[in-house]
This record gives structure tokens, C-alpha cells and sequence, in this order.
């Protein structure tokens, strides 16, 4: 294992998946932005004996009998900022728009409203009764039959009580342009909704196999106003429009004055490059602000660039778009992007143009944004290897995975923000000031891939910590700088950090198994014990300690169609996961 300790380097973002970039704009400030109106506010409430709705969704906080306050929204609520709420017995609704703190997004109960569980993207969740003895008897439940149409390419989302009649379902949306509520309970269908025909990726001259290309990406909810949002591509043998739509928790039925055409806004004076454009990257909300990232298809068809779309949720005809200011550059990572409750942090991948200086690119670089897609180009607020020209040429996209925010205890700053490049490179930066080409606090190599464009690391990170320490876990492709070095190939991978005014981090552990599977999770029983390391390999459900890497389970059913972009999620002492045309759960007996 290697590790080396670079101050004054910029953190880069993996780029995930194949070869895409997205759009981008012109001039010499990175792009241009397009601001109309004003975002929504964040409300703050206060909690009794327990209960705190605010912001954008049902926050949670649990107080026991005290006055506990939470600050932000739908999402990965906790005590204003600090770790997790605690007292009684709390459910803590995770995603949307929350400005709390980074401990575990999820107790007993919890709604999941957004991929990785909450706006910080760290994956990872309190389920009390999923001791690594529970999880060793998992076994999928045959009784839960739930079906739609379409391949799955996002990761499933569930609301607590959000379903007709205080029902709770979980969401799930297909590449055929499908979102299906199903019962939590039995899977049955509670209502589907088709968003319109869906185009091909043959229609482009590049993409990924034959499936539809409709809805790609992980949806978001807003769990105060019932609302599930979906980005899905519209058309027939190509794409033909971008559309942003808001669904009824309830029943399916659009919001007043949605879909939003993505294909008709602008970026400055760039137009959106509708037919070439690709959506994969997770939806987020922020502050009432719907958060749309676009990239291209694989195989770099055309001229695209990568944009972030912004949507008050409460007036969708307010809106905001950014784009790069290079060709490609794509904004396409499956797991979508972490935010602070305030600003989103989106990573771009490579330059497909070989631009010769950073006035003409924003390629491999994470980004500080907020508002309606508002980016002003400076080193507080943007990250970028001092390689990254070369990282280019390689393919060596830091926008391959979604950047992650999480606390490193003893680290200064406390909070931190991860990001692994497509070469393995791992980066940690500042969020409240990510320095420029000199802002990484350290970079870890996780992996040597000298040929990353078809290898490397392309995932979604899960970040947790144990009474051992702090870790993020992840799937590597090829070259995994492993204690056991007689382990090649695919595996999952965890790499344990020590805080300091230099923090420092070396990969703890790698687990055989994934052919390729999906990214993982984390989940604890109280917040530290009992660590467990989840992901679907094959269909089959594995679980690994989260301190060793040691199996805990070996793989339990098989779920068929399980696609290797998604993650699982942990609902109820159960692990759910999505696969075509179906979802999959399991439990213990």
C-alpha cells in the first residue's frame, strides 16, 4: 500500500463509468451562468419531544424530552451541525435539502430520499438489529414481490408514511421512463407513472448497450410537500428533449407547472447540446433547489459539456444553468454529488479537447456551488490536480465518483471532502476553501492504474466510523494497492484515515467478490459498533466487517439484473436493492 502526503495538491473526483464528459460553457471564467430568480429558503423548526420538520422535507431530530432544534431539510438531519440526533426512539429522514452535520444519516425507520442516503453521500446508516450475527442469517425474502418495467440503472428510495394513506413505498424508476411506488410490505404496486417514450443511446452513434436511456439517474425526494423529482430523456430513436419532472408521492400526478424543459435554458451563450447530452448523475435538494448534473454518452459522441441545472422547487419556472467551459468535462458520476446544506460540490471528468490552460477548462475539478447553479471561478471554490492536463489525455477522470463529505475526528479542518480519481488516486480536501491546484490536505493512492480509461475506480463511496477509526469504503476495478497483494482484479476496498493538521490514511483491507458489483454501504448499530460493509455481487448480497474486510455474509439469494452504478439501501433491518425490473430485499428470518 502507498500513501503519500501532498499539501498543497488539488483534490481530484473520480470519473466514473466509461469516457464521458459533459457540457460546458465559454469564456475565460469557466463558464457561464444563468440566473433567474432566487432559490427557496431554509425553514428551521423545532422539536418537542422529538419531532422537527424543517426544511424541504421531514427531518427527524429526536431530542428525548428536550427542545431539540435541527437545522436543514429532508436530509441528513442531525442537531444543528453536530454528529447524530439522539434520544427515544427517533426516525431521521435522509436526503433533500439539510444543512446538518455528517454523522450516520439513518435510524430505525428512516426514509431514504436520496442516493447514498442523505446529502452528504455517505452512505451510511444506524440499523440497531443488523449485528454482524443477524447479518450472517440474511436471507432474501421470497414473500416481497416487487415488479416494474424497464432496467434499473439508479438506486431504490423509500418514504416512511409518504405513500396514499400513510402508506410507506418505495420508489423505483427504469431506463423505459417508468416510476413505480411499491408497498413496502408485500412490493405490490401502489401506482406507476410513464414520463414519455424513451430514446435509445444507438440514436447518438455512441452509448452503452441497447437498453432505453429514459431515466438513468437516482431520483430525489422532498418528503415535506410529498414530492418525488426525476430527470428523465425524452424521444424515440434519439434523444429529442432533457425534462426535469415533480411526481406526487401520493399517486403520481405532476406538480403544477413541471417537467422543465432542461433542452430549451442556456448556460451564458452556450445552448444545451440536447441529442448528445447524457443524465446519470443523482438529483439533489438544496435549500428548495433541485439540482440537475449532465455529462455525455459513452464513447465522447459529439460536442458536450458538463452542466448543473437548478430548479426552485417551490416555482419551477425560476432556474439557473451552469455548464463547463471546456468540451466534455462530463458531471456524470452515478452517485451524484455531496452538498453542505448550502452548496453542492459536483466533480467533473476529462477535457475531450486537450485544452492547453484552465481559462479554456473546468476538466477534474471539484466545484463549489450554490443557489441557482451560481459558480464564481476561484481557488476557494474549485479543486484540480496539478496533473490534471495529463490526467486528461489518460482518461483518468476525477468525476468518475461522486464526491463525499464526512467529519475526520482529530483532523483540522474536522469536516472533510473526498474524492477518488479514475487512477486511484484518493484526495482529501477543505470544503469551505478547496485551495485551487494546491488544495489538497492529502492524497492517498488506493490504487496504481496507469491505464485507467476502462479500469480504475468508478463508484460511489460509503464513508463511516468505527471505535477503530474512520473509513471509506469502495469498489476498484483493477490495481487495488492491497495489504494482501496476492489479491488482483476487482475488490471491495477500505481505507482507514487518521485526523491531523496532515491527515494521513492507508487501505486497511480489500474483500474479494465484486464481478463487478455494486457500490456499497455502511451500516452500524449504534453509530460505531458493529460496522458492516454491504454490497450485491453477482445478485448475491455480501456483507464484510467493516474494520477487516472479513466476510460476515458470503452472498444470499440472487436478485436478478443488479447493475453495477446502483447501491443498496438499509430500511427496517432490511438491505433493498434494485435490479431490472425488480426489487430485491432482504432480511433475517
Amino acid at each position: 500500500m502507498k500513501y503519500r502526503g501532498l499539501l498543497g495538491v488539488l483534490i481530484s473526483v473520480v470519473a466514473c463509468g466509461s469516457k464521458e464528459s459533459g457540457p460546458g460553457g465559454s469564456g475565460a471564467t469557466g463558464g457561464s451562468n444563468t440566473t433567474v430568480g432566487t432559490g427557496g429558503n431554509t425553514s428551521t423548526g423545532t422539536g418537542g419531544s422529538g419531532t422537527n420538520t424543517s426544511g424541504s422535507g421531514n427531518a427527524t431530530a429526536t431530542g428525548g424530552s428536550g427542545n431539540a432544534t435541527a437545522t436543514g431539510g429532508s436530509g441528513n438531519a442531525t442537531a444543528t451541525g453536530g454528529s447524530t440526533a439522539t434520544g427515544g426512539s427517533s426516525t431521521n429522514p435522509q436526503g433533500g435539502s439539510g444543512t446538518g452535520g455528517t454523522g450516520p444519516t439513518t435510524s430505525t425507520g428512516a426514509s431514504v430520499l436520496e442516493r447514498n442516503g442523505g446529502p452528504t453521500r455517505e452512505g451510511t446508516w444506524v440499523q440497531p438489529t443488523l449485528t454482524k450475527d443477524a447479518a450472517a442469517k440474511m436471507a432474501l425474502d421470497s414473500t416481497f414481490k416487487a415488479t416494474f418495467k424497464g432496467s434499473m440503472y439508479a438506486s431504490p428510495l423509500y418514504s416512511e408514511n409518504g405513500g396514499p394513506g400513510g402508506k410507506g413505498i418505495f420508489i423505483a424508476v427504469s431506463a423505459d421512463n417508468e416510476v413505480a411506488a411499491l408497498d413496502e410490505t408485500t412490493g405490490a404496486t401502489v401506482w406507476t407513472k410513464n414520463l414519455g417514450a424513451s430514446p435509445g443511446a444507438k440514436g447518438q452513434g455512441c452509448g452503452f448497450g441497447s437498453d432505453p436511456v429514459g431515466i438513468l439517474s437516482t431520483p430525489v425526494i422532498d418528503a415535506k410537500s410529498g414530492t418525488v423529482y426525476v430527470a428523465a430523456a425524452i424521444g424515440t430513436a434519439a434523444v429529442e428533449r432533457h425534462e426535469i419532472h415533480a411526481l406526487s408521492l401520493q399517486d403520481g400526478t405532476p406538480r403544477s407547472g413541471w417537467p422543465v424543459n432542461v433542452s430549451a435554458l442556456k448556460a451564458g451563450s452556450l445552448s444545451f447540446n440536447t441529442k448528445f447530452q447524457n443524465q446519470r448523475s443523482a438529483l439533489s435538494l438544496v435549500n428548495g433547489v433541485v439540482y440537475v448534473a449532465y455529462g455525455g454518452f459513452v464513447g465522447d459522441c459529439d460536442d458536450y459539456h458538463g452542466w448543473v441545472v437548478a430548479v426552485n422547487a417551490a416555482d419551477p419556472t425560476k432556474t439557473g444553468a451552469w455548464a463547463t467551459a471546456g468540451k466534455g468535462e462530463a458531471i456524470w458520476a452515478a452517485g451524484g454529488f455531496a452538498s453542505d446544506g448550502t452548496n453542492i460540490f459536483p466533480v467533473t471528468g476529462n477535457n475531450t479537447a486537450k485544452a492547453s490552460s484552465r481559462t479554456a477548462s473546468d476538466s477534474e475539478a471539484i466545484l463549489k456551488m450554490s443557489g441557482l447553479a451560481q459558480f464564481t471561478k476561484s481557488d476557494a471554490n474549485q479543486f484540480y490536480p496539478s496533473a490534471w492536463s495529463s490526467m486528461d489525455s489518460a482518461d483518468a477522470d476525477l468525476g468518475g465518483s461522486n464526491s463525499v463529505l464526512f467529519k475526520l475526528p482529530g483532523s483540522t479542518p474536522e469536516q472533510l471532502l473526498a474524492a477518488i480519481a479514475k487512477d486511484g488516486k484518493l484526495y482529501l480536501v477543505n470544503p469551505a476553501n478547496l485551495g485551487g491546484s494546491n488544495g489538497q490536505l492529502a492524497t492517498i493512492e488506493a490504487a496504481s492504474v496507469a491505464s485507467p480509461a476502462g479500469n480504475g475506480v468508478k463508484t460511489a463511496p460509503t464513508a463511516y466510523t468505527t471505535a477503530k477509526g474512520t473509513y471509506l469504503a469502495f469498489s476498484v476495478e483493477s490495481g487495488a494497492e492491497c495489504p494482501n497483494m496476492s489479491m488482483t482484479g476487482r475488490v471491495m476496498m477500505g481505507v482507514k484515515l487518521t485526523g491531523g493538521a496532515k491527515p494521513t490514511g492507508e487501505v486497511a483491507w480489500c474483500a474479494t467478490g465484486p464481478n463487478p458489483s455494486t457500490a456499497p454501504i455502511s451500516t452500524t448499530t449504534d453509530g460505531k459498533a458493529n460496522a458492516l460493509v454491504w454490497y450485491v455481487d453477482a445478485g448475491k448480497l455480501r456483507a464484510v466487517d467493516g474494520d477487516t474486510g472479513e466476510n460476515v455474509l458470503t452472498g444470499a439469494g440472487t436478485c436478478s439484473g443488479v447493475n453495477r452504478w446502483t447501491s443498496p439501501i438499509a430500511v427496517k433491518g432490511r438491505i433493498i436493492a434494485g435490479g431490472n425490473g425488480t426489487l430485491c430485499s432482504w432480511k433475517t428470518p
